[in-house]
C-alpha cells in the first residue's frame, strides 16, 4: 500500500498534470510522466486506495496477442506484446505473483477451427515466437486437458496469471518516489477547463470540497470516463452501457484438476457478451464466467442499479439515439436477456459443460469476484477499440477495454508520446533518466515488436 505524504498533500492545490484514475492506465501514464518529466504529477481517485475497480475486478491475465488483428486492432497488440516483457520484468524485480499457465481456446462449433487458424497468423504477426503457440486436434487438446472437449484448439503457452492490483500498487509506489502525488478519497464533483489549463472541483477526504487546478487533465477514469468527457462538452457523439460479469467459484475437487485457463471462440463478436471461460488464478484458484448482465453504472456489482434514478438517469442519457438503435434490435435484446439470467449457477453451468463436459453445479460452491466492463457505443454499434479525445487542456482516454490492463505499460508510453507530439507536454522539460524497471524509449516506440525478449527481459 503506497504510503502518503499527507503533509505536502494539505499545502498544495496546484498541479503541473493531474490524472483522474488511480487504475492501471492512470497508475502507467503517472509512472512515465513523473519519471522523464520535471513536472508535478498528481493522481485523483475516489476511493481508499488504488485500483479498486475494473483493474482488481477481471480475469487477471497478461493475454498474449495471438486473437489480436493486427491491422484492425495494431495499438492493442503492440502494445500487449511489448506489455508482457515489461510486466514479467516488474514481476521479477518485486516479487510479484507470475504463474505462467497457458490459455486454450477452443472451437466448439463449426467454422470455428478457420478462426483458430488465423490466430495462428496473427499470433507470429504480432511478434508472438513460434513456439509459444500450437495449434492442437481434439485428440491433442485432451491431452493438454483431459476434461475438455473440441474440434480443434489453440494453445498460448505463454499467457499468464497476474494480480493486477499488486502490479499496480508496485507501479504507484516507483511512481510516488519519484514525486507523483497520490490523493485517495478525492471524487471528483466538476471540471472546468480555461485559458491556462483546468480546473478540478472534489470531495476530499474530510467530506469538504476543494479545487485542485493543473495545466493538463488526463481522463483515465475507466468506467466514469466518459461521464467526465461529456462533462467538459467533449465526445458528445458517444455513449455507453456497463455489462457486469459474474463468476462462480470452483471447488478445488473438481477445478485442480485444470491447470490452464480455457475459452471458447466468441458466439457473438459483435456484441460484448463472452461465453464463459475458465479461469486459473495466481493465487491458485479456478474460477468459471462471466455472463454479461446490462447493468446501470461502472460500479453496480450487485443487482442492476444502486438507485432508480440512476437507472432512469442511464435510460434517457444523451445521445440517445445509438440506445434505441440496440434496445429495438431483437438479437442484442434476446442476448442481453439470457446473460441476465446465465448468472444463475445452473445456466452457467449448462454453457461450461459445451467444452467442460464433467463440470457439475456441485463443484461451484462461492460466487467469485464480479467486474463491470464499461463499452462505448455510437450510431454504429459497439466501438471496438479505446477512443482518445482531446480538449483544450485535457486529454481524455474512453473505452479502454480488454485486454487493457495486459498493455497498459506499452499503451501508457504511446499515450505520452502522443501527448507530447500534439503539444500538451510543452514547457515540460525533460529529465535525464538513467535507465530503470523499464525503457520509455522502447516501450513507445511500437515499430519494434520482434526485438522486444532481448530489450526487456
Amino acid at each position: 500500500m503506497p504510503v502518503l505524504d499527507e503533509n505536502s498533500v494539505a499545502r498544495s492545490k496546484y498541479y503541473d498534470i493531474v490524472i483522474v484514475g488511480a487504475g492501471i492506465l492512470g497508475i502507467s501514464m503517472s509512472f512515465w510522466l513523473s519519471q522523464n518529466y520535471s513536472a508535478s504529477v498528481c493522481i485523483l481517485d475516489m476511493e481508499d486506495r488504488a485500483a479498486r475497480h475494473t483493474t482488481s475486478r477481471n480475469t487477471g491475465v497478461i493475454h498474449r496477442p495471438f486473437y489480436l488483428n493486427p491491422s484492425k486492432k495494431k495499438v492493442f497488440a503492440a502494445a500487449a506484446q511489448k506489455s508482457y516483457y515489461m510486466w514479467s520484468r516488474l514481476a521479477s524485480e518485486y516479487k510479484l505473483p507470475w504463474s505462467q499457465v497457458g490459455t486454450l481456446e477452443l472451437a466448439i462449433r463449426e467454422g470455428d477451427a478457420d478462426t483458430l487458424n488465423q490466430y495462428k497468423k496473427w499470433a507470429l504477426e504480432n511478434g508472438m515466437d513460434e513456439t509459444e503457440i500450437d495449434i492442437l486436434d481434439s485428440n491433442g487438446a485432451k491431452k493438454v486437458e483431459s476434461d475438455v472437449n473440441c474440434l480443434v484448439a489453440i494453445f498460448s503457452k505463454t499467457d499468464t496469471a497476474v494480480d493486477y492490483a499488486q502490479f499496480s500498487n508496485a507501479l504507484l509506489n516507483l511512481g510516488i518516489k519519484n514525486g507523483t502525488i497520490f490523493l485517495a478519497r478525492h471524487k471528483v464533483l466538476a471540471i472546468r477547463e480555461s485559458e491556462k489549463g483546468a480546473e478540478v472541483t472534489v470531495k476530499d477526504e474530510t467530506g469538504n470540497r476543494a479545487k485542485i487546478s493543473c495545466r493538463l487533465l488526463i481522463n483515465a477514469a475507466g468506467g466514469a470516463s466518459l461521464d467526465i468527457a461529456h462533462s467538459l462538452g467533449l465526445a458528445r457523439k458517444y455513449t455507453d452501457l456497463h455489462f457486469r460479469g459474474d463468476y462462480w467459484v470452483v471447488d478445488s475437487t473438481f477445478g485442480s484438476r485444470i491447470t490452464h485457463n480455457v475459452y471458447t471462440v466468441a458466439k457473438y463478436k459483435e456484441f460484448p457478451f463472452l461465453d464463459p471461460h475458465f479461469i486459473v488464478r495466481a493465487n491458485g484458484s479456478r474460477e468459471i464466467g462471466p455472463n454479461a448482465t446490462l447493468v446501470t453504472g461502472p460500479f453496480v456489482y450487485e443487482g442492476m442499479s444502486s438507485s432508480v434514478l440512476e437507472f432512469l438517469s442511464k435510460i434517457f442519457e444523451r445521445p440517445i439515439v445509438p440506445k434505441l438503435k440496440l434496445f429495438t434490435n431483437r438479437k442484442f435484446l434476446s442476448l442481453a436477456w439470457n446473460e441476465r439470467n446465465s448468472s444463475s449457477k445452473n445456466e452457467m453451468c449448462k454453457h461450461a459443460r459445451e467444452f467442460i463436459p464433467a463440470l457439475s453445479t456441485r463443484f461451484l460452491n462461492a460466487r467469485g469476484l464480479a467486474g463491470v466492463r464499461s463499452s462505448l457505443i455510437d450510431k454504429n454499434g459497439f466501438v471496438p477499440e479505446a477512443v482518445e479525445i482531446e480538449g483544450e487542456h485535457s486529454f481524455h482516454v474512453l473505452n479502454y477495454n480488454s485486454p487493457g490492463a495486459t498493455g497498459a505499460p506499452a499503451y501508457s508510453a504511446y499515450l505520452i508520446n502522443k501527448m507530447k507530439e500534439k503539444g500538451f507536454l510543452d514547457g515540460f522539460t525533460r529529465k535525464s533518466v538513467a535507465e530503470k524497471i523499464w525503457r520509455y524509449e522502447v516501450a513507445s516506440d511500437f515499430g519494434t515488436l520482434s526485438r522486444e525478449r532481448n530489450l526487456e527481459k
